[in-house]
């Protein structure tokens, strides 16, 4: 009876493990990543323009692992601000057993001038 009990405590180990190991990297870039990517660039962009943030954004994503074709970001200039939305879509498959779609929407603001009068 103890053996059966010690396979069945490692089988839902095993099963946590491996459903973290396909989710936890999706929610990481989803939560976090696309935060801080935002937020950076709309801190920055003040500094540097639109150019250099659009290339800023794309490359940063994709070093963190978001390909293009499962990303779009836009940014907007207002009167006083700018705007700098990131979208993310992913999918988590379980051996076509389950599929989990996750989707991921931040925007973030940031200002045109560094010195205000």
């Amino acid at each position: 009876m103890n053996s059966w009990s010690a396979i069945f405590w490692l089988l839902v180990l095993v099963i946590i493990f491996y459903v973290g190991f396909k989710v936890v990297p999706i929610y990481y870039r989803g939560m976090i990543g696309i935060r801080a990517v935002c937020q950076e660039n709309a801190d920055i962009y003040h500094k540097y323009g639109q150019g250099y943030i659009t290339t800023n954004i794309a490359e940063s994503l994709e070093d963190m692992g978001i390909p293009p074709d499962k990303r779009q970001f836009g940014i907007t200039k207002g009167k006083d601000a700018v705007y700098v939305s990131i979208y993310y879509h992913d999918r988590a498959n379980f051996e076509d057993y389950y599929v989990k779609d996750f989707e991921f929407n931040y925007q973030c603001e940031g200002v045109l001038k560094s010195v205000y009068e």
